[in-house]
């Protein structure tokens, strides 16, 4: 019972633990136009939560992005924790850098001609190292507003 009362008040810092992660991440789902839901095992447990406006809208764009419902990417989240990856990602993506980037942006590209959905999430700042070969991802900063965001994912 207790585990239940604290699960709400988690979300927010497995969020901030494995946001850069994610981000990183290639896909989960790679239907582009379909949303994966958790696989029946067995007797599932409804649970009621409250969760704040910020963390719900941040879980909801980071679970889009990956193609998923929130109650799979929470799941996934716990998971994570549990595995203990987040050990290794602090020393790796966590370091000088701020828990959440200070703007999200979520396109969807409909190219209904080529029968052809992409979605793009762009975030700064960009904690993520980019290599050479991932240069095609780069957006080129102009002195827009727009220019905000340096890296756009492609799925």
């Amino acid at each position: 019972m207790e585990q239940k009362k604290a699960l709400p008040k988690r979300i927010l810092p497995l969020l901030k633990r494995y946001q850069k992660f994610l981000a990183s991440q290639r896909r989960i789902n790679r239907k582009a136009g379909k949303i994966l839901y958790q696989k029946n095992r067995g007797k599932m447990i409804r649970m009621n939560m409250r969760i704040d406006c910020k963390t719900w809208a941040l879980l909801g764009v980071i679970s889009a992005t990956h193609g998923v419902s929130r109650c799979f990417m929470v799941n996934y989240l716990l998971w994570l924790d549990d595995s203990k990856v987040g050990d290794s990602i602090d020393k790796a993506l966590n370091v000088g850098c701020p828990p959440f980037h200070s703007s999200y942006s979520y396109v969807w590209h409909l190219d209904l001609a080529q029968n052809r959905i992409i979605k793009s999430l762009r975030f700064h700042p960009n904690p993520i190292l980019v290599s050479s070969e991932r240069k095609r991802w780069l957006k080129i900063p102009s002195k827009t507003n727009e220019a905000k965001f340096f890296r756009i994912l492609r799925f």
